[in-house]
C-alpha cells in the first residue's frame, strides 16, 4: 500500500470515529504513522485529505452496497437495499454515515465535504431508482431512500435497535410488495 493510500485510509478511520473537526493534523499523522511533513507532502491541507477520505468511503460504500444488493434477484433488489443497511447499522463500530456526518459538520451547501455528501446521496438515489424501475416498482425509490436514511440516522443516534430494524424491513416489504 502506498504512503498516500495509508494516510487516506487511516484518516478515514479517524474522521469516521472522531469527526472531521476533532481530528487534528497531529493525530492524523500519528494515526497514519507518518510525520506531519510527509502528510503535507501528499495533502497540502486537511481539506484535501478530507476530500480524499470521502472519495475512498464513497467507493467502499457503493461497492459494498451494490455487491450485496445485486446478489438478490432483480425483483427483490429494492428490498435488498434496506436489508444491506440493516446489516450495516448492526456492525460493531457503526458511527453513522460518513456523508451525513460530513454534511452536519460542514453545514454550508457550498463547502466541499457537503457537496461530496450531496453527490454521494444523489448517486444512491439514482441507483435506487434504477433498482426500482428494473423491479417494476418505479414509485418506491424515494420512499426507500428516505426509509434507509432514517434507519441510518436513528441507529447512529440511538444505537442498534432490532425493533427499528424490523420496522424498516416491514415498511420496505410493504413498499415493495415483494412476495416470497
Amino acid at each position: 500500500m502506498s504512503t498516500s493510500d495509508r494516510i487516506v485510509e487511516s484518516a478515514l478511520s479517524l474522521f469516521y470515529r472522531n469527526g472531521f473537526h476533532a481530528s487534528g493534523v497531529d493525530l492524523l499523522s500519528e494515526q497514519a504513522g507518518v510525520t506531519k511533513r510527509t502528510l503535507y507532502k501528499y495533502f497540502p491541507g486537511k481539506e484535501e485529505l478530507i476530500e480524499a477520505a470521502l472519495e475512498l468511503r464513497h467507493r467502499q460504500f457503493m461497492t459494498a452496497m451494490k455487491t450485496s444488493v445485486e446478489r438478490a434477484v432483480v425483483e427483490r433488489r429494492p428490498l435488498a437495499y434496506i436489508e444491506f443497511l440493516s446489516a450495516w447499522v448492526a456492525e460493531p463500530g457503526f458511527h453513522g454515515c460518513a456523508f451525513i456526518n460530513a454534511a452536519a459538520e460542514y453545514g454550508e451547501q457550498g463547502q466541499g465535504p457537503h457537496r461530496q455528501a450531496n453527490a454521494h446521496k444523489s448517486e444512491i438515489r439514482t441507483y435506487l431508482q434504477q433498482l426500482c424501475t428494473e423491479a417494476g416498482k418505479t414509485d418506491t425509490a424515494g420512499a426507500l431512500f428516505l426509509l434507509g436514511e432514517g434507519l441510518i440516522v436513528a441507529s447512529q443516534v440511538q444505537g442498534y435497535d432490532v425493533a427499528l430494524v424490523d420496522a424498516a424491513k416491514r415498511s420496505a416489504q410493504a413498499l415493495c410488495t415483494v412476495s416470497d
